[in-house]
């Protein structure tokens, strides 16, 4: 069908042990610019089929090895760098977990070898204990956490900081969807995603304004194998919320043309609380739709990507309860809608590669209050990005340097009589310039420095509760990052200073009125400044055969930190809050293990313990600091023969501390325990892969309430005992 499109070059490799040189069988091989791969023979070969000229990353893994990366020019006969010999690919035996590229940083190094800690996981494994949203799946990583609204509205929660502090990246651009609201949720489905990287802390030299808590970097799944033909469906059910999450997708890849689509649509009703009654009007249901196209040509590499995910959510607004199992949206809920439009493209020009992206996302909020047919809140906010990068090595990727800009332009526009904020547009543009040594194999440096300016111009409304002044306010600021990562043996040690700014968003500038379901008044101040943060980030990670071990301290110093006061005053029946700023120092750190024994291969155990403190120049807490916490897990993973193997089966531990150092408005959380059980079977056949999972959540059906649900204030507890249980069927087929 497109063979006439481009005469394709074949590169042919093995891949073998280190120590016996014998062939590893079935490793995967990845092509990380072309986000697509093949798997060895039983012979340890491998041909990659493609038209691209230039230097690649291979990622080659194998289960019971370490996972490998080569820098690779695929149109060239010459020697392969080291650790390879010709075509000759060499992985060394390990027992742990495999280990994957990051791409949210300045080059493509494996998790363990970069200089900022980075966290990666599969959304694959996050799912296993049935999240009802991304927020809730990616909280039960350490460091992270949830501020959720029932059990549909979840905002990530990183050391402490969320909201405009957070920047979240899919399909390689910046999402923007009212972060700034408590109410607004994530905006992103997990539909077509495959791994979430997440940076904690001061980020604003790659990602701009507004990273000053960290990153949460989506990446994309991948395309289908070369020449290969894939595709899944799958059905989950929830005994909690009697949700149905249904999802499918087909993908294909031939001649060096690739298509990724994929489907979801979720419905759930009310959760149900531990006594058995139903927190009335929770109720959620979601559709997403996802498509990539991916075509590369000599020195090119394009991607089209497009996703649009529809939300409606029910606003609870007391402790009501209810035993309906009724799904349709009951007043007052909100409806909302993210289109998000990316082009990508990646081109190759000897040693250095040149990257542009081009982003459009609409969000458009709607709140139905009085009547299900005319919404009362109609924001619609269109935003613009584009990324110009430059990344270019030397010396066999010893030296990289990274010079790029990036721009932003937003417009927010309100379509309805109820305002929270006025219409307003945001003009962004940094550029940035970031260098990484490595004068010897076991030593890196990486430091950069980048400059940004916002512009913020609102327009002068009045409406019948409320005036907006016209404003027209510039933020600009330097930031810089500077780290090391040094490896002695079994051990990596990394230390990290980064700054970051955060220009205060409109809402903390202009509120003035009763934001819905926060029973308070907010008044903003137009004369805030820029927050300005400096953090400090050690590491040190020890991994040996059987047994890994980090523990990661930070400390972040945040100036003209925003925050909601109380006061005496009372406007319309509802305490009046103001925004004001003073310094703030958050501390904290994770620490773990996880231990696979010894001859006992199948089981493996992980302990964890993550915690934050924050306090401001008076030392008094801060507001929503997530409680600190122990989470373990016991699992196990069986190399049984046949077609249907276990492939887990896990018990998970969760212990809360209690909160009690708390703000002025807030009030104390007491701890809690919660006990989850899950296990995954496997049915293989030829072509065809059956993947059942299942388990329970809240085992003990614990009556608790987390210090960052926004029920807290309302006295609704968190869900209880919820069961699930998942069906998926995958296929894949391919041309020889």
């Amino acid at each position: 069908m497109f063979s006439s499109i481009a005469l394709s070059q074949q590169f042919n490799g093995q891949v073998l042990d280190s120590i016996t040189k014998q062939p590893i069988s079935f490793a995967s091989v990845y092509l990380v610019e072309l986000h697509t791969g093949t798997t060895t023979n039983t012979n340890g070969n491998f041909v990659l089929s493609s038209n691209i000229s230039g230097q690649v990353h291979l990622q080659i893994s194998c289960i019971g090895y370490q996972t490998g990366v080569f820098l690779t020019d695929l149109s060239s006969e010459k020697d392969l760098p080291a650790g390879t010999a010709g075509k000759t690919f060499l992985l060394f035996e390990s027992h742990l977990q495999l280990c994957e590229v990051v791409v949210s940083t300045s080059s493509v190094k494996l998790q363990q070898d970069n200089i900022v800690s980075i966290v990666q996981k599969s959304i694959s494994e996050l799912n296993q204990n049935a999240p009802t949203n991304l927020t809730e799946a990616i909280s039960s990583i350490p460091g992270v956490d949830n501020y959720s609204t029932g059990s549909g509205i979840g905002k990530p929660v990183i050391r402490g900081l969320s909201g405009n502090r957070i920047v979240v990246y899919s399909q390689n651009v910046r999402i923007e969807n009212q972060q700034w609201g408590d109410e607004h949720g994530l905006g992103i489905g997990d539909v077509g995603i495959e791994n979430v990287e997440i940076i904690k802390g001061a980020s604003s030299l790659l990602y701009g304004a507004d990273a000053i808590g960290g990153v949460l970097y989506f990446v994309d799944e991948r395309y289908a194998s070369l020449n290969s033909f894939q595709c899944f469906t799958s059905s989950k059910f929830l005994s909690n919320t009697l949700g149905t999450f249904n999802d499918a997708s087909i993908k294909f890849n031939r001649n060096n043309f690739k298509m990724n689509l994929f489907g979801s649509y979720n419905s759930n009703a009310d959760y149900q609380l531990p006594n058995f009654n139903r927190a009335l009007n929770t109720r959620f249901n979601e559709a997403n739709f996802k498509t990539s196209i991916g075509y590369n040509y000599k020195k090119w590499i394009g991607n089209l990507r497009f996703s649009f995910l529809r939300n409606t959510f029910g606003i609870t607004e007391s402790d009501t309860i209810s035993n309906s199992i009724e799904r349709i949206a009951e007043l007052p809920f909100q409806k909302v809608n993210n289109h998000l439009l990316t082009f990508d493209n990646t081109f190759f020009f000897g040693k250095t590669k040149l990257t542009a992206t081009f982003g459009y996302n609409q969000n458009n909020r709607k709140e139905f209050e009085d009547n299900a047919a005319t919404p009362n809140l109609n924001m619609i906010l269109h935003t613009f990005n584009y990324h110009l990068k430059s990344n270019t090595s030397f010396l066999k990727d010893k030296l990289n340097l990274m010079t790029g800009i990036q721009g932003m332009y937003q417009q927010n526009t309100n379509k309805a009589d109820e305002v929270l904020i006025p219409n307003t547009i945001i003009n962004d543009i940094g550029g940035l310039t970031v260098l990484y040594y490595s004068p010897i194999n076991n030593l890196a440096i990486e430091g950069g420095i980048r400059f940004d300016n916002r512009n913020i111009s609102t327009t002068e409304m009045q409406t019948p509760d409320t005036y907006f002044p016209k404003l027209n306010r510039n933020f600009y600021n330097f930031n810089f990052a500077i780290g090391s990562s040094y490896r002695i043996k079994k051990i990596v040690l990394r230390a990290n200073v980064a700054s970051g700014f955060r220009a205060p968003n409109t809402s903390e500038l202009l509120s003035n009125g009763v934001h819905e379901g926060t029973l308070r008044y907010e008044i903003g101040d137009n004369y805030l400044k820029s927050e300005k943060a400096t953090q400090v980030d050690f590491s040190l990670n020890y991994e040996k055969e059987h047994l890994s071990f980090y523990i990661n301290p930070f400390f972040n110093h945040i100036n003209n930190y925003i925050l909601l006061s109380p006061s005496d005053s009372v406007i319309d029946d509802m305490p009046v809050f103001y925004y004001q700023q003073t310094e703030a120092n958050l501390f904290g750190g994770e620490i773990g293990f996880h231990w696979h024994p010894h001859p006992i291969e199948w089981i493996h155990l992980e302990n964890n313990y993550s915690s934050v403190f924050a306090a401001d120049k008076s030392g008094s807490a801060l507001p929503l600091i997530p409680a600190n916490k122990i989470q373990t897990l016991i699992k196990g993973e069986f190399k049984t023969k046949g077609k249907v193997k276990f492939q887990n089966i896990f018990v998970e531990y969760i212990y809360r501390f209690s909160q009690n150092r708390i703000a002025v408005y807030e009030t104390s959380t007491p701890d809690y325990h919660l006990l989850n059980a899950g296990l995954v079977l496997q049915i293989k056949s030829n072509n065809n892969n059956f993947e059942i999972t299942a388990g329970v959540k809240n085992i003990l059906n614990t009556k608790y309430i987390e210090h960052l649900s926004r029920f807290k204030n309302i006295g609704i507890n968190n869900a209880g005992l919820n069961g699930y249980l998942s069906l998926k069927w995958k296929f894949h087929t391919t041309e020889q």
